[in-house]
């Protein structure tokens, strides 16, 4: 079999599972729930969410501060007809704050989601220690340049979390969803596994003698094995031309395991898949309603944040009236086209629409 016609097996491997939405399966999967886990997973996130939730949005207080491509904006503006600065400023208040929050969970996921488990083991998901000491000399270095280097030079740079769980560690790089990951990450990545893992190995015994070998994930938090943009599923295909292979399709598929030492597995888990392997990463099918325990928590934070008086609300709120304000500033007369423009038929609210694709060049008196 050529080494073509092996990567579009493995392709078809990965994407193969298959999950459909079951209303009973849902229903034994909530049954399972721990609510003394999810109760203490919630005050986690609350703690978390109401001192950084703010820093997500508060860094913006200008209009200039909402820059967003105005070709795009120009069309939506338009399609979507917001010409009242309230609910325009509403809208991109909200789109910005999404990507934000997109952006900014991946860091909440890794601080605090995951510190519960594995449910059946005193060992808990941590940050490396050998990359919290790669951290800590960074500290110490002096200047911009000699920062950058002991960044380019890091070992545990792409591993976000790990766990010792029996006689393995397992190391895992998260990634939020099915469409995070681009063609420089893939290469960063599969440069990183096969040019590192040895290290990471052999590190690995050091911090924790008579480990049988270590697992390398690439975790995406939410979506489906269908779902992706087939990115994470490259950096597997990269990796059979570098020193791994395919062992077990039958009963591991898409399990990769390195033929220099055969002690290290690579493979990746998404979604639920990947919240059973958090809870428990040496039998993934031991706790399937993680997902649900997350999502629960998460709930039930927010909720009792904003029922509690938070200021979060009352933060979105002056942000809101800030842009809308600053959109009635920029407001131009018609007076302001020239006339062929204004013979065209050329009203306020195409005007409006403009001139929320016109605050996109500016910085100041927006």
């Amino acid at each position: 079999m050529s080494d073509k016609e092996e990567k579009k097996e493995l392709y078809s491997v990965l994407k193969n599972p298959r999950h459909a939405f079951d209303k009973e399966e849902v229903k034994k999967l909530f049954g399972r729930i721990d609510q003394a886990r999810v109760d203490d997973l919630a005050e986690r996130l609350k703690v978390d969410l109401s001192t950084n939730l703010p820093n997500i949005y508060g860094r913006r207080s200008a209009l200039s501060d909402y820059r967003t491509n105005p070709y795009v904006m120009l069309a939506t503006t338009n399609i979507m007809e917001l010409s009242e600065p309230e609910r325009f400023a509403d809208f991109i208040f909200n789109s910005k704050l999404m990507m934000g929050l997109e952006t900014s969970f991946g860091k909440i996921i890794e601080r605090a989601f995951v510190q519960n488990y594995p449910a059946d083991s005193n060992a808990k998901w941590r940050d490396p220690p050998e990359k919290i000491a790669e951290f800590v000399e960074e500290k110490k270095a002096e200047g911009r340049e000699a920062k950058s280097a002991l960044r380019s030079n890091s070992i545990w740079r792409e591993i976000d979390k790990d766990v010792v769980v029996g006689n393995r560690r397992f190391l895992t790089t998260i990634k939020s969803g099915p469409n995070t990951i681009n063609d420089t990450q893939v290469q960063g990545m599969a440069d990183a596994i096969s040019g590192k893992y040895q290290t990471w190995l052999k590190l690995s015994e050091a911090e924790t003698p008579g480990l049988d070998g270590i697992d390398i994930v690439i975790g995406l938090t939410y979506g489906t094995e269908r779902s992706t943009n087939n990115k994470d599923n490259q950096i597997l295909a990269k990796l059979l031309d570098r020193g791994f292979t395919e062992v077990d399709q039958k009963n591991q598929p898409g399990v990769l395991v390195d033929d220099a030492t055969g002690r290290v597995r690579v493979y990746r888990r998404i979604g639920q898949s990947f919240w059973a392997w958090i809870g428990n990463p040496q039998d993934e099918t031991a706790q399937p309603q993680v997902f649900l325990e997350v999502l629960l928590a998460l709930s039930l934070a927010f909720r009792d944040l904003l029922a509690e008086g938070t200021t979060i609300e009352e933060g979105i709120n002056e942000r809101l009236r800030r842009l809308a304000s600053a959109l009635l500033k920029m407001q131009l007369s018609p007076d302001t086209l020239p006339k062929w423009v204004s013979d065209r038929g050329f009203g306020d609210d195409d005007l409006f629409y403009l001139v929320t694709a016109i605050s996109a060049f500016y910085d100041d008196g927006i």
